[in-house]
């Protein structure tokens, strides 16, 4: 399994926003002495091995975050911020379709993962995000709280509301696969 490089350029935007590029820079350098996938420039069409993705995301939490693994729902949001203000989807917030959005689901994962799957469905103000078919060794918290903090902030940045999210399943609890609620005000 791999991620794309985009998933990687939305980390280091935010990084670089609340450390400054030199703090991200010696921060990336240390770690890439243990994963030399981070040496080379990430693209985004870059394909990156998703274990040494996912540790650097630990780090990331570890270092930075005191090791709080909620902070990857603000991972996920700062990522969907990101992707929707400047990177390659800022399309749908301009257009401000939400039911466009709410759709995306199997797409928007597919553009940043190699495996597993993403599906959501929208009912009046509900939208329902499953994530399955993602092996059990990469049941790792950013999978669920990461992506849902993505869906959720793109929902609110898209279409410019409140949003409540419910978690009914997830890797976290030790399920098989990832059911979240968002509730548009």
């Amino acid at each position: 399994m791999e991620v794309k490089g985009t998933a990687f350029l939305a980390r280091k935007t935010l990084l670089v926003h609340e450390l400054g590029e030199e703090k991200f820079t010696r921060f990336l350098e240390r770690f890439a002495e243990k994963e030399p996938v981070f040496r080379e420039p990430i693209l985004a069409t870059s394909l990156i091995p998703i274990k040494p993705f996912l540790a650097l995301n630990d780090a990331i939490v570890a270092e930075l975050y005191g090791g709080d693994i909620e902070s990857y729902f603000r991972v996920g949001a700062a990522s969907a911020e990101w992707s929707l203000t400047q990177g390659p989807y800022k399309h749908m917030r301009e257009t401000k379709s939400l039911d466009s959005f709410a759709g995306m689901g199997r797409v928007l994962y597919a553009n940043f993962f190699t495996k597993g799957r993403a599906e959501t469905v929208k009912h009046g103000n509900r939208v329902e995000l499953r994530i399955s078919e993602v092996a059990r060794e990469y049941h790792h918290p950013y999978f669920e709280y990461a992506i849902c903090g993505y869906f959720k902030r793109g929902l609110e940045l898209v279409g410019g509301g409140r949003v409540d999210m419910k978690r009914i399943r997830g890797f976290t609890k030790g399920d098989a696969d990832v059911f979240y609620e968002f509730h548009l005000s």
